[in-house]
Formats: structure tokens, C-alpha cells, sequence
């Protein structure tokens, strides 16, 4: 009887949890973005206050901090070109100058009752694609450009946050060790060690995988004369780093736009490739770059992807993945918990999770 209760009321909790993390949406979405990139950039701080007197310190923070500002910079920059491209494309546009194969079933005279019938029924399709287009996607791209003045606002406060927890980071180390039993600040330690390594392993290669997928669609793209090249790279660099349900959106919004633009044939072959693309990078390339350094079951990361998009919309969406990752390896430390951390990772044995979550000064 005590183990079904326990059971619902671990329910609870988690549900009590998600609703408090969604309604502190505001609050714990800096915090939390700011612990991530203050782990990221801790060995630049480090290294250089290191390397640096004493009295220098605060240069490592500053360090630390521009490259902080040059990611974020370059990820809001990549929007804004985007979204730039996009209302000079589409803003005051008329369907029928984005659609030439229109015209050309309109000239075309037609041989057969049934080829009449299809050039009617792709006409009216693309005439209503192409309409959905022009009346959604500049106010998208609007809203983007929009958001710049609340971007700049929530900028300012992570890379304070970030500050912060650098320069407050061997205070709390120093706390830790003193209010903790040395094996539960060592495990503490070692497990923040961890983290950090596998977000920065994560990272490189979501970036690395995201410029070969970007190349790869725009040459792609360039075979079949397709405009827009710059936004459909930048967007398929920029939605890699949603896993699984960003790919699918980047390809679908190119289909989209081809099938608008060329005729049926073309967007099934453009398709086709995207698919092919995708597949190659994502059961091949990505792999071998990742290895077993960020271990995840696909399964989890799915229903991470859709519990954290429900909480906290797309910065859930980015960060599900780190967090899970995060979660793993603290409760792979934590003996209570190390059954947990076996079912949300992709590992079959608790050997082959301490692999994966296990320091190299912890491994034996």
C-alpha cells in the first residue's frame, strides 16, 4: 500500500511542478538559461584568471562574458536576417508573381477532361497556399523583428545572471564543502563537471551538424533555382537545435514553398532530398560526431521536447535536451535515484551509464 502511494504522490509533484515552472516562466527561464551558459563558459573564465594576477580577476568575467554575448548575438542576428529576407519577399507581394505556374496553366490549353480538372485543382491549391504565405509569413517575420526591444531587455538580464553565478561560483563551492559530507559535495562537484562537458560536446556538435545541414539544403535548393536560399539555410541551422521536430519543420516549409512556387514534380524531388539529407545526418553524421557523450533515449527526448515546449514555448523547446541531460547525470549520483537516470538514458546496464555520467577522475 505505502508503494502506490508514494507512486501518486510522485505524480503529483511532477505535475504540481510543471504548472509552477510554466506560471515562474519569467523568472526561471533566465535563471535556468544562465546557469547553462555559465557552465558553458566557466573554463574560459577560469583559464584566465588562471593565467592572470590577482587583481585581474574580473578579466575572466569579461572574457567569459563576451563570448556569452557573441553566441547569443549570432543566434538573434541569424533571425534577423531571416526575418529581414522574408518581409523583402513577401511584403506588398501579389500571389501571382510568386506563382508563374499559374500563368502557365492559364495559357495552356487543355488536351483531356481529366488534365483540365488537375490544372484547376493545382491552381486553386496553390493560389490558397500562396495566400496563407503572403497573410501569415510577414507578420511572422514582423514579430520577430518586433521582439527585438523585449530580447535586448531579457539579454541584459542573463548576462548579469551569468555574471553573477561566475564570480559567486567559488563561494559556493567553498559553501558546499562546508555544509555538505565531503562524498555529497565531491558528487556534487563531479556531476556539475560532467554536465558542463556534455552541453559543451552537445553544442559544438548541434552547431557543426547544423552548418553541414544548412550547406547541404542550400546546395540542394540551388539545383532547382529556388529563392530564399539564405532563409531556408538559416533556418535550417537555426531549428537543429530542436531535435527531431526541427528538422521536420525546416523541411516542411521548403515543400511548402516549392510546391507554391515550381510545380508537383519539383517539391516531391525537392522532398525527397531534404529526406535524404535529414536521414544522413541525423542516423549518420550526428552520431559519429556526438558519440556517446550526451546517451538520451529518443523516446525521452520526445516527450521532454513536448512537456518543455508546454512550459516554456521554444527556449523549453532548446533547452528540453540540456535539461534532460542535466538530469541524468544528477541522478546517475545519486543512489536512490540511479534507476531513474537508467530509463531516461539510452543505456541498458548501469556500467554503461557511469561510462556516460561518470567523471574521468570517478571512473575505475
Amino acid at each position: 500500500m505505502r508503494r502506490p502511494v508514494l507512486w501518486l504522490l510522485t505524480v503529483i509533484v511532477v505535475i504540481l511542478s510543471g504548472w509552477a515552472l510554466r506560471a515562474t516562466a519569467t523568472v526561471m527561464v533566465p535563471v535556468v538559461l544562465s546557469l547553462f551558459l555559465a557552465l558553458l563558459v566557466y573554463p574560459v573564465d577560469r583559464l584566465a584568471s588562471e593565467r592572470l594576477p590577482s587583481w585581474l580577476g574580473w578579466l575572466g568575467h569579461a572574457l567569459a562574458l563576451c563570448v556569452v554575448l557573441l553566441v547569443l548575438l549570432g543566434f538573434a542576428g541569424c533571425l534577423w536576417l531571416a526575418a529581414g529576407q522574408l518581409i523583402d519577399r513577401f511584403e506588398g507581394a501579389d500571389y501571382r508573381e510568386l506563382l508563374p505556374s499559374i500563368d502557365v496553366f492559364e495559357e495552356g490549353e487543355a488536351d483531356t477532361e481529366g488534365g483540365s480538372m488537375f490544372r484547376e485543382v493545382y491552381s486553386q491549391a496553390t493560389e490558397s497556399l500562396a495566400s496563407a504565405m503572403l497573410e501569415s509569413i510577414p507578420g511572422f517575420a514582423q514579430n520577430v523583428l518586433n521582439m527585438a526591444g523585449t530580447t535586448l531587455a531579457g539579454l541584459i538580464l542573463v548576462l548579469f545572471l551569468t555574471l553573477m553565478m561566475l564570480i559567486e561560483a567559488p563561494r559556493w563551492r567553498a559553501k558546499l564543502e562546508t555544509a555538505a559530507s565531503k562524498r555529497a559535495s565531491r558528487d556534487l562537484e563531479n556531476s556539475i563537471v560532467v554536465i558542463a562537458d556534455r552541453l559543451r560536446r552537445y553544442l559544438l556538435t548541434r552547431v557543426v551538424v547544423g552548418l553541414l545541414t544548412a550547406a547541404l539544403y542550400v546546395g540542394w535548393l540551388w539545383i532547382f533555382d529556388l529563392d530564399l536560399l539564405l532563409v531556408w539555410g538559416l533556418l535550417a541551422f537555426l531549428l537543429n537545435f530542436i531535435p527531431t521536430f526541427g528538422s521536420m519543420i525546416a523541411g516542411v516549409l521548403v515543400v511548402a514553398y516549392a510546391f507554391a512556387q515550381k510545380d508537383p514534380g519539383t517539391a516531391f524531388l525537392i522532398g525527397t532530398g531534404i529526406f535524404a539529407i535529414e536521414q544522413v545526418m541525423g542516423n549518420f553524421v550526428d552520431p559519429r560526431l556526438q558519440g556517446r557523450q550526451v546517451s538520451v533515449s529518443p523516446l525521452v527526448i520526445l516527450v521532454v521536447l513536448v512537456l518543455w515546449s508546454w512550459i516554456w514555448g521554444v527556449v523549453g523547446a532548446l533547452l528540453a535536451v540540456p535539461i534532460v541531460v542535466a538530469v541524468v547525470i544528477l541522478f546517475s549520483h545519486i543512489h536512490a535515484l540511479r534507476p531513474v537516470a537508467l530509463f531516461l538514458s539510452n543505456e541498458c546496464t548501469m556500467e554503461d551509464l557511469d561510462r556516460m555520467t561518470l567523471a574521468d577522475g570517478e571512473k575505475k
